[in-house]
């Protein structure tokens, strides 16, 4: 927001933006509760399925185990479906970011070629994942089948603020906490820092799918 007067601006710097969209409450084709939760069930059978048969992939997670990267390269109609619904989220990402230059937010989105990868997490009991940010994308997100273990405060994302100074000052609450519930797809700049809170014991498992995507921008802004 920025408010001018004669002699005098004031103006917001440095904004974020922030994706968040309950599938199971939107409407339109493959959307909705009973479609969001026919696709959970079969994306948490793909993926259990290949937690059995993968090798164990912990980097970063504690409680938990990833796969390969190659989800969302993998030949089924959920896939499908989840790929689909990041692209609506790449979208939005994308002309919240060049609001200020819609056109030339239409052609990167339009005329680059999207290179996206995704990998399950599965977290047990107590499971959690340590600070982190993505690199090689431009815009990371997190996409909820399961939420056993998720309670008040427990097995949340946390988005943390990258101003280290604002934080120290007060100046800023220094985390923005999203609690997963099944359905929910969020995304954020690859660069922002985030970790996940330790799920609850006794609290069943966790699972998600995260991604990370970015553009050949080369055609687009010739």
């Amino acid at each position: 927001m920025t408010t001018t007067r004669t002699h005098s601006t004031t103006f917001t710097a440095w904004p974020t933006g922030f994706y968040q969209a309950d599938l199971t409450a939107m409407d339109g084709p493959g959307l909705g509760l009973e479609t969001v939760q026919e696709m959970n069930s079969q994306l948490r059978t793909l993926i259990l399925d290949a937690e059995a048969k993968q090798p164990e992939y912990r980097f970063g997670v504690i409680g938990a185990q990833k796969s390969s990267l190659d989800i969302l390269r993998w030949d089924h109609p959920a896939v499908d479906w989840l790929r689909e619904r990041i692209l609506h989220a790449l979208r939005d990402l994308t002309l919240d970011a060049l609001s200020d230059k819609e056109d030339l937010a239409a052609r990167v989105f339009e005329k680059s070629a999207i290179r996206a990868e995704g990998w399950a997490v599965v977290y047990h009991e107590g499971g959690s994942h340590r600070q982190h940010t993505h690199h090689d994308s431009v815009f990371s997100g997190t996409y909820y089948i399961e939420t056993g273990g998720v309670g008040p405060d427990a097995g949340h994302l946390q988005l943390l603020d990258p101003r280290p100074a604002a934080v120290a000052r007060h100046g800023s609450p220094g985390v923005y906490s999203v609690q997963p519930r099944p359905g929910l797809l969020v995304g954020f700049p690859s660069w922002l820092p985030h970790s996940v809170k330790a799920t609850l014991h006794n609290g069943g498992t966790r699972i998600c799918i995260a991604w990370n995507a970015a553009f050949d921008t080369s055609e687009a802004l010739s």
